[in-house]
């Protein structure tokens, strides 16, 4: 009887064990960064990510604008958009040295396509070509679509058994449509006024802002192990 017990014990311990050091598939994401993205729009973005293998991921991510940082006076177009990813990654030295178990922080490389939409209203300072001295105000609206691809490169950081920060940068290409509404504003005929990187930033809702460019990002995920 006490060899038994001693078994189905051992057994149990076992068991407990096993489940307790078993790493769970399934992390449950929030992208910080993305909260207070000023360069394209901000949005509330969750994710998941699915461990086939030890050594290879799937991460699904979504988001929504909520919220804008400015509002024009004029509102042409009303503000919203979303984002969404798709990222297949490999956690590159688990790999390498066949290792199973994690460590507290592990490097993964992966593999992004991404989409993107949204619309909003702008506002841009002009002159005529010329005669620096005119100046007018043009409220317009647009609407962009972007899609692409990037090479992600982070750290999976585990803070505790449940919490895992992941910061990453990456890098890739992206394709822009811009369509602009009510503008009358004309690159022929006239010049935005402004120093520095004014006019860069206004150019960027204008469909001439349209074509194929390079795509730089980073951003740091908060997780929570399910």
């Amino acid at each position: 009887m006490k060899k038994l017990l001693s078994v189905i014990i051992l057994t149990i311990s076992t068991l407990i064990f096993a489940q307790e050091s078993k790493e769970s598939k399934w992390i449950l994401k929030l992208n910080a960064t993305q909260l207070v993205d000023a360069v394209s729009y901000p949005t509330v973005m969750i994710s998941a990510e699915r461990k086939i293998n030890p050594y290879f991921s799937v991460n699904g991510e979504i988001g929504y604008q909520l919220y804008e940082f400015s509002k024009a006076d004029t509102i042409i177009l009303k503000s919203r958009g979303f984002k969404t990813n798709l990222e297949g990654r490999v956690y590159l030295f688990k790999l390498l040295n066949s290792r199973i178990e994690s460590k507290r922080t592990e490097f993964y490389v992966g593999l992004q396509l991404f989409y993107r939409e949204n619309q909003s209203t702008d506002i841009v300072d002009y002159s005529p070509l010329n005669n620096a001295d005119v100046k007018y105000t043009d409220n317009f609206g647009f609407k962009r679509k972007a899609k692409g691809f990037n090479v992600l490169f982070g750290n999976q950081i585990s803070v505790s058994k449940k919490i895992v920060l992941e910061p990453y940068i990456g890098l890739g290409l992206m394709n822009r449509k811009v369509e602009n509404t009510a503008i009358d504003y004309n690159e022929s005929k006239h010049e935005i006024v402004g120093t520095g990187l004014v006019p860069f930033f206004r150019e960027l809702n204008m469909e001439k802002k349209s074509g194929n460019y390079f795509n730089f990002c980073f951003g740091l995920r908060v997780g929570y192990r399910l």
